[in-house]
């Protein structure tokens, strides 16, 4: 089976990416922030610690995935900016299935990452609570938002991650010009998954 990997800082297209390879080659994908919409909208927040639990329920919820797609030998694309992947080794290490790893590690500019992200949240392309610091569902007056990023900060969150990529095939992609070269970029992703899949 295939585990397709899309990693890399915030920003720099994983999403995106992931999601239109899922839809050219018919393998699902799912992804940390998709569970943890799931459960911030079906249970909400009142503070930090509680949206951090749910948080860690969201990876949780991932690794289940992976572990039950090795499990049953099928395909599946993941998105993520994970900081280490040991817990993707312990899946593959607890079933005796063939698992072939095509990793893509996205990466830009810290300072473009931090306006792209800003955006978003200025556009409301990105969902709600995952911006909400401290009460989900919104209380106006008392629900607080997540401050723009600046470069630093994303470098920061980059350099907290212990490794950034990990599999039998690992492809790094620039996403600086990503608005131009979407197609380009995806082209590529499909072009390495269809030369290195088993």
């Amino acid at each position: 089976m295939n585990l397709i990997i899309f990693t890399g800082a915030p920003a720099t297209g994983k999403s995106s990416i992931a999601e239109e390879c899922s839809k050219r080659l018919g393998i699902p994908v799912f992804s940390k922030d998709g569970f943890k919409v799931q459960l911030f909208e079906k249970y909400g927040f009142k503070n930090h610690d509680e949206k951090k639990k749910l948080s860690r329920q969201g990876e949780d919820m991932l690794i289940d995935t992976i572990d039950s797609f090795i499990l049953n030998n099928k395909d599946i694309i993941v998105d993520n900016n994970f900081k280490q992947f040991n817990d993707i080794r312990n899946a593959i290490d607890s079933h005796d299935v063939a698992c072939n790893i095509i990793c893509f590690y996205l990466y830009s500019e810290y300072s473009t990452l931090a306006n792209r992200y800003n955006e978003r949240i200025r556009t409301k392309n990105r969902e709600v609570p995952l911006y909400v610091l401290n009460q989900y569902p919104v209380i106006d007056g008392v629900t607080e938002y997540h401050k723009p990023l600046d470069a630093l900060q994303v470098e920061n969150i980059q350099n907290a991650i212990l490794e950034d990529a990990y599999g039998d095939i690992i492809v790094r992609i620039d996403t600086e010009h990503i608005e131009n070269d979407f197609e380009s970029i995806v082209k590529q992703c499909i072009d390495e998954i269809r030369m290195n899949a088993t």
